[in-house]
């Protein structure tokens, strides 16, 4: 009786979270076209997908834009629907902009089905392989000696890391949004990491599946998504779509990497030499942005980067009822909460042509 029972129990389960997956696809997937489509080599073989939308009616801008997706996202991190796009709202200001789906993630994860090493992935071939490849593409393609860079989460890190090595010359601005380099005073993510041997059967953790399955929940009781985003400032059915659409799987290697930045307390603690002490070498303009909610990039997580950074131009917005704007920000809604294209962008359209210069 006892295992029929759990059979029950489990097949209840299987059969709930397929209707909720197909309840979630049929509901709240969209697919957005890009403009063109490019698959890009690395010099270890990958195929990077990266997506194009030319300048819509403003004046053309020499300084092209890249803009880079976050841990456990692709690249609708920056074109999630009409209203929340911000590659399209700076294409409507003449930007030429492009968006990336780094190894593992969106249409650049199925490239390698079934090789060995497909979930075999590092901070480091993001830095080392796919951005440098994706950058030399961007400025074949324009002709422009450099890029603005804006990247979301683990896209900002990027962004820092890119700028204090050997492509940093190529960037003529970073913006980082809810983009963490120090990692101490993150403890409450300290038990999780301690518990990541959990993982060791498991290459990938599906979290776009996870996703998925919540988003159905997600449009009936936005809290559950408390952490990712300040739920009061994102429209139920915007976060429904972030999780169906955005979503991508998280490598285990990568995770783990993670894990120990949070563990040791510091951004590279793996490393002969940690990213965080590279940080003084970055010359590119900066801006930082983070929100009062956010609790994976918190203000007291960014303050202190701007000790560390040797850029001579930088700046940080940390947005917030309590600094004049209409909410709270939280960790995604910074790209997809009802007031960032109205209160957000329009700062980083604003830093971008700060910083265009002749290119």
């Amino acid at each position: 009786m006892v295992w029929h029972l759990l059979v029950r129990v489990c097949w209840t389960l299987l059969l709930g979270g397929l209707g909720l997956y197909l309840i979630a696809v049929w509901r709240f997937r969209r697919r957005r076209a890009p403009d063109e489509t490019y698959f890009v080599k690395t010099n270890d073989g990958w195929d990077i997908a990266l997506r194009r939308v030319h300048p819509r009616g403003g004046p053309s801008r020499r300084t092209p834009v890249i803009m880079q997706h976050g841990l456990g996202a692709n690249h609708r991190n920056f074109d999630l629907n009409d209203r929340h796009s911000i590659a399209h709202f700076l294409a409507r200001a003449g930007y030429d902009c492009f968006f990336a789906d780094l190894r593992g993630s969106g249409d650049s994860a199925y490239l390698k089905w079934g090789h060995p090493d497909r979930w075999s992935i590092t901070f480091e071939d993001f830095v080392e392989q796919d951005l440098p490849a994706v950058i030399d593409k961007v400025r074949e393609l324009t002709g422009a000696a450099q890029v603005h860079f804006v990247g979301h989460s683990m896209g900002g890190m990027l962004g820092y890391a890119i700028a204090a090595g050997p492509y940093g010359a190529r960037l003529r601005s970073v913006t980082s949004i809810a983009g963490p380099a120090i990692f101490q005073g993150m403890g409450r993510f300290k038990p999780f990491a301690r518990f990541k041997f959990l993982l060791n059967p498991f290459p990938v953790l599906h979290t776009d599946v996870i996703n998925r399955i919540i988003a159905p929940i997600a449009f009936l009781f936005p809290q559950v998504a408390r952490d990712q985003v300040y739920w009061p400032n994102v429209e139920r059915r915007t976060l429904a779509e972030a999780a169906v659409n955005i979503m991508a799987a998280m490598p285990r290697r990568l995770l783990f990497q993670f894990a120990a930045w949070v563990e040791f307390g510091r951004w590279g603690a793996d490393r002969a030499e940690d990213y965080e002490n590279a940080l003084a070498k970055i010359r590119t303009p900066l801006y930082a942005i983070t929100g009062t909610k956010d609790v994976f990039c918190p203000a007291g997580a960014i303050e202190p980067l701007f000790a560390k950074i040797g850029s001579e131009k930088k700046r940080l917005r940390v947005f917030a009822l309590a600094n004049g704007d209409r909410s709270d920000y939280g960790h995604g809604d910074l790209v997809i909460g009802r007031h960032a294209p109205d209160e957000i962008y329009p700062t980083i359209l604003q830093w971008l042509e700060e910083n265009d210069g002749s290119n």
